[in-house]
């Protein structure tokens, strides 16, 4: 049950991107980042031990398909947020916990497993945490103004006017540590506003700090992951919708977060109309490539099948022999694969989530756009 919890710790953990900026042409000149194992570059991997338990995805095959090597990057190559800064003409922005101490450019707060409510509040709630560590939004955003002064040193009151602020994904995780403590999915749901105001509320944090160009992300269809469809499988088919996704999954936590979402992201917008706010998704894109994968370069028959995973059909995976473990092996296309890990999505899929971002339509207004 320990590989199981740990593997769910780390869930939350084509088109060419040739036509981005150099950094002298773009307004941005460092990004700076909070989320979970979507944007971790290298954070958890870094945590002191004996606190976490062996992290799997600290060896090959993660890594392989850019770097050569595992970078703590919860894939086989670059995350969406790498992407962007590339495009932006930035360099990766280097973790917080790292032994890079110049953040001229940039610093990445995420840590994957990362939920938006914090500790406290989530074992008041007799919630299996695995393991409970201080990693939460709040306490990402503790760090950011522990860090703040050294960001901002002669700089004056517009310190972060040519900062890109990118705010998540959040959420996964929580609901997972629902589910993974025996709740229902409907009990999960109820959480959703509580989760979603928490997001809201770090975003205009950042905002009453000088914040003036934020990214905020929504969540992926949870009920289309791997690992998720594998440990909450049913034997009922209607239980699924038309992709293979746990239906009550999408409607009741992923769709009905990102439609809550939606909502605050316009509240923010009027109440701060100084400030550029761009909703970004995850949602949308994934979908499409279920839906049309052939039309993104993706292998249609291995859509929710884990690349780098054990078990065989239906999905791969098997939490027991996790991808980064003796003997697993990825696909041999990755390139061609949408699911990397069985919660987390491959090199390929996240260039395409970010080409999105970047030029839209995934994301508005695209951050190109706002660059300019």
């Amino acid at each position: 049950m320990r590989t199981l919890h740990t593997a769910f710790l780390v869930l939350f953990i084509l088109p060419c991107l040739g036509t981005g900026y150099s950094g002298s042409q773009s307004r941005f000149t460092s990004i700076v980042s909070f989320g979970d194992s979507y944007a971790d570059t290298g954070n958890l991997v870094r945590w002191a031990d004996p606190v976490l338990p062996p992290l799997p995805f600290s060896n090959l095959p993660y890594g392989q398909t850019f770097f050569g090597h595992p970078t703590g990057r919860i894939s086989d190559g670059r995350l969406v947020l790498d992407f962007i800064a590339d495009a932006l003409g930035l360099p990766f922005v280097p973790p917080y916990l790292g032994n890079e101490k110049n953040f001229t450019a940039g610093v990445n707060f995420a840590v994957a497993g990362a939920p938006a409510l914090n500790l406290t509040y989530l074992q008041g709630q007799n919630l299996t945490l695995s393991p409970p560590i201080k990693h939460s939004l709040d306490d990402q955003l503790v760090w950011f103004q522990k860090l703040k002064p050294s960001l901002c040193s002669g700089q004056g009151a517009n310190c972060f006017g040519s900062t890109l602020f990118v705010m998540g994904e959040f959420g996964g995780n929580d609901y997972l540590s629902f589910l993974l403590s025996n709740r229902t999915v409907e009990q999960t749901g109820a959480y959703v506003p509580i989760i979603v105001d928490s997001i809201s509320r770090g975003v205009e944090i950042l905002i009453q700090r000088g914040a003036k160009y934020i990214v905020v992300a929504d969540i992926f269809p949870v009920g289309c992951l791997p690992g998720v469809l594998a440990v909450l499988a049913s034997a009922d088919k209607a239980d699924y919708d038309r992709h293979g996704c746990l239906a009550g999954v999408e409607r009741l936590l992923s769709r009905y977060h990102n439609s809550l979402l939606r909502r605050r992201i316009k509240a923010l917008r009027s109440k701060y109309p100084h400030t550029t706010i761009i909703s970004a998704e995850y949602y949308r894109p994934f979908i499409a490539f279920l839906h049309e994968p052939a039309h993104f370069g993706l292998n249609s028959s291995t859509t929710l099948f884990t690349c780098c995973g054990a078990g065989g059909p239906p999905y791969n995976f098997n939490s027991s022999l996790a991808c980064g473990q003796l003997g697993v092996m990825p696909c041999a296309r990755p390139s061609e694969a949408l699911q990397w890990d069985g919660f987390h999505l491959t090199d390929a899929a996240n260039r395409l989530i970010a080409d999105g971002w970047l030029h839209g339509p995934y994301a508005d207004p695209p951050i190109l756009h706002v660059a300019r």
